[in-house]
């Protein structure tokens, strides 16, 4: 299956975010977001950890009020239709508790069934007149096949016309065989529908809106919560890296301001820089729901020069000094360490801190995507950043998002609040997500491929088209050489512009095991590097695969991990040695131009 977006998928899902933005400005008694607001706020205060661990849907049940159970049973989904109508509601066999307004409000479980190619739906009917249809939550637990609906004329020929869908953002299609319907997953086609149903109006959906109304097994804990000391020191380029840093920390959100202290290696002269902040939430974290986040822009530095800074504010605490080093002016060469997958994981971590020992002269390290697990969640990030150490205080870090990071049709929101990157990407993706830089005579194209392949297209190629550089480098998560997923959009769409532009080198995660191929030019193999492109794919984390067919294009391949990449480069010249964390090569060639 596919799990990037089609170009027209991916409007959609920028218009979701746009909904879950604006329906902060609706009145706060009559939506989702404010109920399931209000509700977990008189959580925190009335139970403990062991009781919000241990919450039934009928302890909620009882802990709602009046109002609020109103609005959970007719806020998620509504609509007008202009004739009587049956609605029809596809709810997953697997649900173990049926959302608690389904029955009560009239609905009937039928013998009819709907399945497409991992789940089976149970069928609920209900007859409404001619006006306002108004649907519930799909339940207090996380369950991401989230059901969806098909609506049909009572009468036979009733011209049947549907107004005002809230939420608006996902079309109405037909439901049909072949249909899908959800759009962060849209190769998971309807295999059987029933002929009652089949032509009706299929409202489309997300798996993400599952997460709309989840108390049940919700709640979590981080394991480094906040505090005013600052930390999560995170550098990052958004500017020319001869002459600007971006400095990113935590803290806590009663600490109402960050700066930054700076000063060049051996001299007493220090400057500053205003941290901007951002109030971060993340609901269910019990114990540390809000932190505040802070990005410090330097500019005006000097190339190939030392600095050394810390973090605080002004009535509290600082961080330990750290230090980083400017681009040289001088084209003198320079290396980089490259990660496939990192999940979060503490042996990712410990990998990473013997890299920069190991490689202390890397002027930054890069990720191809799937940095945590569940990207949504904070307290995997903050997993993320405490298993590195104080390394990405000492290197920039640039990276791409994964499946992971970006997750059922919501984005990579708490992604995009982590870092701040180069917002040179194309017109109308996110920002940050989708951006290119240059370091010395090296191009970095950092594409996002969990959104609309075609939609980066024409972009990708005004940047491969316009650089001079010697050496082009593109890193994006989903491989397009591997043994599950052919990936053939990818390969037209970008392979063909990395043969034209003749990228060297291709970067990517996901598969969990390890790949070099041959160079590569039109899917076919070419004899020498300055024929085609070596696409790479790594792991970081320990990997399994139940089967281990030949691929033959592949030079070097390993099962699993952890490895991670380190690329130098100096002149004419290109080193690439993959290490595995005892510092043994693995995998090691040249390209001299």
């Amino acid at each position: 299956m596919r799990f990037y977006f089609s170009l027209k998928n991916v409007l959609y899902f920028f218009l979701y975010l746009s909904f879950l933005s604006c329906e902060k400005q609706k009145p706060v008694s009559g939506t989702i977001k404010s109920v399931v607001d209000d509700v977990v706020t008189r959580l925190y205060k009335d139970l403990d950890e062991k009781q919000l661990d241990t919450l039934s849907d009928n302890y909620i049940m009882t802990f709602l009020t009046k109002d609020e159970k109103q609005v959970l049973a007719t806020k998620f989904w509504t609509f007008d239709v202009n004739v009587p109508v049956t609605v029809s509601l596809m709810r997953d066999t697997a649900q173990s508790v049926v959302p608690f307004w389904i029955a009560e409000s009239g609905f009937k479980k039928t013998a009819m069934i709907v399945k497409n190619e991992e789940y089976t739906y149970e069928v609920w009917q209900k007859d409404f007149d001619k006006g306002a249809v108004e649907l519930g939550i799909n339940g207090f637990d996380k369950h991401r096949p989230v059901y969806f609906v098909s609506v049909g004329a009572q009468k036979k020929g009733d011209d049947l016309k549907v107004t005002n869908v809230y939420p608006s953002e996902f079309p109405l299609m037909t439901m049909k065989q072949g249909g899908f319907t959800y759009h962060d997953w849209d190769g998971l086609i309807l295999t059987e529908v029933p002929a009652e149903l089949s032509g009706q109006v299929l409202f489309t959906t997300v798996r993400g809106r599952a997460r709309e109304a989840h108390l049940v097994s919700a709640f979590r804990k981080t394991q480094t919560p906040s505090s005013d000391m600052p930390d999560q020191v995170l550098l990052t380029f958004s500017g020319d890296p001869k002459t600007t840093m971006n400095v990113q920390w935590r803290t806590a959100d009663a600490v109402d301001d960050g700066i930054v202290k700076y000063w060049q290696e051996q001299t007493r002269d220090t400057l500053t820089a205003k941290g901007s902040q951002f109030r971060m939430e993340d609901r269910l974290l019990q114990n540390d729901r809000f932190v505040n986040r802070y990005t410090a822009k330097l500019d005006k530095l000097k190339p190939g020069t030392n600095y050394h800074y810390t973090v605080g504010s002004l009535s509290g605490k600082w961080s330990p000094v750290a230090h980083f080093r400017t681009e040289s002016a001088a084209n003198d060469g320079f290396s980089f360490i490259w990660f496939g997958d990192t999940h979060k994981s503490e042996i990712w971590g410990d990998m990473t801190q013997k890299s920069l020992k190991r490689h202390p002269e890397v002027a930054f390290y890069d990720i191809a995507g799937d940095l945590v697990s569940t990207g949504l969640n904070r307290d995997e990030w903050d997993e993320l950043w405490q298993h590195s150490g104080n390394v990405f205080s000492y290197k920039p870090l640039m990276a791409v998002p994964g499946n992971h990071d970006s997750q059922d049709g919501l984005g990579a929101g708490m992604y995009q609040e982590m870092f701040s990157l180069p917002e040179n990407g194309p017109k109308g993706l996110p920002k940050e997500m989708t951006y290119a830089f240059n370091y010395q005579d090296a191009l970095f194209v950092m594409l996002d491929a969990t959104l609309s392949v075609p939609s980066q297209t024409a972009w990708l190629e005004e940047k491969l088209k316009a650089s001079k550089a010697k050496w082009k480098f593109v890193f994006f998560h989903f491989p397009p050489y591997n043994f599950v997923e052919p990936y053939d959009e990818i390969r037209k769409e970008w392979g063909t512009l990395f043969d034209k532009y003749h990228v060297d080198m291709v970067m990517s995660g996901h598969m969990h095991y390890y790949l070099r191929t041959k160079p590569m030019n039109n899917g076919k193999e070419m004899a020498s590097p300055a024929q085609g492109t070596i696409y790479t794919m790594s792991i970081s984390i320990p990997g399994k695969q139940d089967e281990w067919p030949a691929e033959d294009y592949a030079v070097k391949r390993y099962p699993d991990g952890p490895l991670y990449q380190h690329i130098s480069m100096k002149g004419n010249k290109l080193v690439y040695k993959c290490y595995n964390p005892e510092g043994e090569v693995k995998d090691a060639f040249e390209i001299v131009k």
